[in-house]
């Protein structure tokens, strides 16, 4: 499936899963195809004999049979849910001049859920995908798509590591600007700041933040985080 004739890649964006609606729930629309082209085959002494006519019911009924079944293949073909490493891109196609495409960041996804109702569903196992993003009216849905359950996962799963890198390069990008900073401190104030980090180590981070108090004011009320023994040192 070439995606990029409809949606753009972004840089470092990959393609890991392109999904359809389970061939299987075509049956009935594969059945009436059938229909209109082998029945004029079946018939065809019978239309024979009418000449013109027959021949033109012949036709007709082969045309349609073949044009719906055409119209069938491209809609199946290019209605899919396309799961990238950044998002989650969704294929609305209807007939041959319909199409509409929606898209949803993992930043943006607030729920993935999947059910699966009837009976043939439940044997069959297929059911439908709904995304729900934040600040949209409208959630991404894809019916009777086969294995949702595995579906489902790889979304979550996705979403859920992406979400872990990114907390991971804030926090690189914190601790560097922390050892940035910590670099210009006198000794005095090196001794403060080293002090108050292990205070907010021993109490989890979480009690006893840095945040709480601001580097300068570690670096202000410096002094008064020494021992006696390191402020006479100092002196």
């Amino acid at each position: 499936m070439d995606v990029e004739k409809i949606v753009k890649m972004k840089e470092g964006e990959s393609i890991l899963l392109v999904v359809r609606q389970y061939g299987l729930t075509y049956l009935p629309q594969g059945l009436l195809v059938f229909v209109l082209i082998a029945a004029p085959f079946f018939f065809l002494i019978p239309l024979l004999s009418l000449r013109t006519w027959g021949l033109l019911a012949f036709a007709v009924s082969v045309s349609i049979g073949m044009l719906f079944s055409a119209r069938l293949a491209y809609e199946w073909y290019w209605n899919a849910f396309v799961i990238t490493t950044r998002r989650v891109i969704d294929i609305d196609q209807k007939g041959f001049f319909h199409r509409g495409v929606s898209e949803a960041p993992y930043e943006k996804v607030q729920d993935v859920s999947f059910s699966v109702s009837g009976i043939y569903g439940t044997l069959l196992r297929y059911g439908t995908i709904v995304l729900q993003t934040a600040g949209a009216q409208i959630n991404l849905e894809l019916p009777r798509v086969r294995n949702p359950k595995v579906v489902h996962h790889l979304i979550t799963e996705t979403a859920s590591a992406l979400q872990s890198e990114s907390n991971g390069g804030i926090r690189s990008q914190k601790v560097a600007h922390l050892l940035d900073t910590a670099a210009d401190l006198s000794d005095a104030e090196a001794r403060a700041f080293l002090v108050a980090l292990q205070e907010a180590v021993a109490h989890g981070g979480e009690d006893h933040k840095l945040s709480v108090r601001p580097l300068e004011m570690i670096m202000e009320e410096g002094p008064e985080f020494l021992s006696e023994d390191e402020e006479t040192e100092s002196k």
